[in-house]
């Protein structure tokens, strides 16, 4: 039995994964992130366009690359969501796994409900 069942709910598909590793402007975003940013001051230190950022944040979030960190009204922070990523040749086949920080059960599940919530209303 798995010493954390929520971890298989919180991995996302090895696509969404390769697809953002493999985008620069992604790549520039995870190098030039070193403490939690909100995505202008992502955008002014990266030197990229707020709006590309937006979208490559999301995609990165959904990656499980970076987290978001949201606190009522005020803009949401991003930061690191991995110690290291691994991709593997299995016969046939690609495996990847992800390495990350140290997380509690009641924060895996605090940030799964936020992603519930934020799912069932996108407007929030």
């Amino acid at each position: 039995m798995p010493t954390n069942p929520l971890s298989d709910a919180l991995e996302p598909d090895f696509q969404t994964v390769f697809d953002a590793l493999t985008n620069e402007q992604c790549r520039t975003v995870l190098s030039g992130l070193d403490h939690p940013m909100t995505a202008s001051e992502i955008a002014e230190e990266c030197d990229l366009p707020r709006s590309t950022v937006y979208r490559k944040v999301e995609l990165m979030v959904e990656a499980g690359l970076l987290q978001k960190q949201e606190r009522g009204r005020e803009a949401a922070r991003y930061s690191l969501g991995f110690d290291e990523v691994l991709v593997t040749r299995e016969p046939g086949d690609l495996e990847l796994s992800i390495s990350r920080p140290s997380q509690s059960a009641s924060e895996q599940l605090s940030e799964l409900w936020s992603e519930v919530r934020n799912e069932a209303d996108p407007n929030r």
